[in-house]
């Protein structure tokens, strides 16, 4: 199979009429997770999982030292698309197929991860397992996490879902020499500029905050509205100032994506709404600035509406600058079959954010069409598609023979 039949056999997994929801340890991830291992263990690679529920597949190298590894993730946020995530997996798996035709002599491993739980679509966590891979968060704390649907990781780590039941598994997190991430773009820059691959200089910054809102419940038709302390509505001012302090601060975003409404009946004032602020910039001062002026703002709407706000920072992430020197190998694979690549910073998380904290990393994207991402619209031309994973095979060969043998250092 090739790249774009994996992407449509991966597509149906978890596939809905709006999209794809494909969340770490559920039915469709289990069932993504075992097509990857088969399709590796059919391509002649040894596949290993981690405590985490990460999965590998090597490459066999001249030595058994740290290997290259490239990859991805195979979760998808609700209503996502076929190729976040996807394509820098089975891409990666097509790049060691075809580095183990070409019979090209290696001088060390190489493998492709599909990482667990990116997209922290389930868990409350992003990056959840190449966190615990790089060590950044620590797997006692990552088995405390409960999944928004109840359920602890550590139980559903072990459920019929989780860890692969024929896959083994390996002993602690052994750190890579490199890394190297094959993506979508996620954006509209790379089509728009009409080039067709991407090196990217550094990786945005992130914080989610945790907005918990507690008002005083009470009928609709009989409390006066100026005795009310309805949590929507200061909610709705607190939604606004995270809006408003990503405009006043600049060169950065900032979202709420999730929100919940308690006891959510129309007849009853709400009593508690619980939100969720995604903030992001390449620059970590200024994420810090925004987070400054959301509790500032929410605080001053606690005491003007008589509703307790409390903001609990759940994930803090550090902008990540690539390596240079791989970040060079790659623009020097990419410009070996383009005649124009595009430099561009990554304003959506990914796994190379965590790998970049322990080993020199770097990324490359290919464009998506219209821009269009975690949506059902989400799509990459077949051509882009190939021309993405022939850049990140001739990148692998070039840092196996140019980098130095052992375990990475930055």
């Amino acid at each position: 199979m090739n790249v774009h039949a994996r992407l449509a056999d991966l597509a149906t997994l978890g596939a809905t009429p709006d999209g794809i929801d494909r969340g770490l340890f559920t039915p469709a991830d289990g069932a993504a997770r075992r097509r990857f291992a088969g399709w590796a263990r059919a391509a002649g690679f040894a596949v290993e999982q981690d405590r985490a529920g990460n999965v590998f597949a090597r490459l066999a190298g001249g030595t058994d030292g740290p290997p290259i590894l490239c990859g991805s993730h195979l979760d998808t946020v609700k209503q996502g698309g076929a190729y976040d995530g996807a394509f820098g997996v089975v891409g990666g798996l097509e790049a060691l197929e075809r580095l183990a035709a070409s019979a090209a002599e290696l001088r060390r491993p190489i493998e492709v991860a599909a990482w667990a739980g990116e997209e922290g679509s389930r868990f409350p966590l992003g990056c959840l397992g190449s966190s615990a891979f790089a060590g950044l968060t620590s797997l006692d704390e990552i088995e405390a996490l409960a999944g928004d649907d109840g359920e602890p990781f550590a139980h559903a780590l072990r459920g019929p879902h989780g860890l692969l039941a024929d896959v083994p598994l390996r002993d602690g997190f052994p750190a890579p020499s490199a890394y190297i991430e094959l993506h979508i773009e996620q954006g509209p820059l790379l089509e728009r500029a009409q080039v067709r691959l991407g090196v990217v200089t550094a990786i945005a910054g992130q914080r989610r905050l945790r907005v918990s809102i507690a008002g005083q419940q009470g009928h609709a038709g009989t409390i006066p509205m100026r005795w009310r302390a309805d949590a929507l509505c200061a909610a709705s001012e607190v939604v606004l100032a995270v809006e408003r302090a990503a405009l006043e601060v600049g060169e950065s975003v900032a979202t709420v994506g999730w929100l919940e409404v308690s006891p959510k009946q129309t007849n009853i004032v709400p009593g508690r709404v619980e939100l969720r602020v995604d903030a992001r910039s390449v620059d970590d001062d200024r994420v810090a600035e925004i987070e400054r002026r959301i509790r500032e703002t929410a605080g001053r709407i606690a005491r003007a509406r008589g509703t307790p706000i409390e903001i609990e920072l759940v994930e803090l992430r550090a902008a990540a600058p690539m390596d240079d020197r791989l970040r060079e190998i790659v623009r020097a694979a990419c410009e070996s079959l383009v005649p124009a690549v595009l430099d561009l910073p990554s304003g959506a998380g990914h796994d190379a954010m965590c790998l970049a904290q322990i080993v020199p990393t770097a990324m490359l994207f290919v464009p998506s069409i219209g821009g269009h991402s975690h949506i059902a619209l989400e799509k990459t031309a077949p051509d882009d598609l190939e021309l993405g994973i022939n850049a990140l095979a001739a990148a692998l060969l070039t840092a196996d023979r140019e980098l130095p043998l052992g375990r990475g250092t930055r």
